[in-house]
């Protein structure tokens, strides 16, 4: 575990402020002590981090100066699965929401975007058609 500085100002955070980080599974979890709330952070490879603030949360900062300094990389997961939903939909770009609806334990995080859900099905059966070892 490396201790980082975050400095990206955010609401309720501190300017200046001491970072634990480690790679954990297909995330960095990031602690930033016991005097700022929330204390806990998971943040994606995607650069998102779990809480409000989403990819402004001065956790993704604290993760990529982690990984400046050489900390370990996060696992990618496999071909396929998404441990997060993306941040914007594969094929019109716009913004995603979650979908618990539509996650599986085999394609991880359901999203769905103002399309629907037929953006989220027509981009599952592209890899599946891309998954190795399936026919052209």
């Amino acid at each position: 575990m490396q201790t980082i500085t975050a400095t990206r100002p955010a609401p309720g955070v501190l300017r200046q402020q001491e970072a634990y980080v480690r790679a954990t599974g297909y995330f960095y979890a990031v602690d930033f002590g016991e005097h700022v709330r929330p204390r806990h952070h998971y943040v994606g490879i995607n650069a998102e981090c779990n809480c409000d603030l989403g990819s402004a949360c001065p956790a993704v900062d604290a993760v990529r100066a982690y990984l400046k300094e050489g900390g370990k990389r996060a696992d990618r997961p496999p071909f396929g699965y998404y441990p997060v939903r993306p941040m914007k939909c594969p094929i019109c770009n716009e913004k995603t929401g979650d979908a618990p609806s539509l996650s599986s334990p085999h394609r991880g995080a359901g999203w769905i975007c103002p399309s629907g859900t037929s953006h989220y099905w027509k981009h599952r059966a592209h890899i599946s058609a891309q998954r190795p070892g399936s026919q052209p």
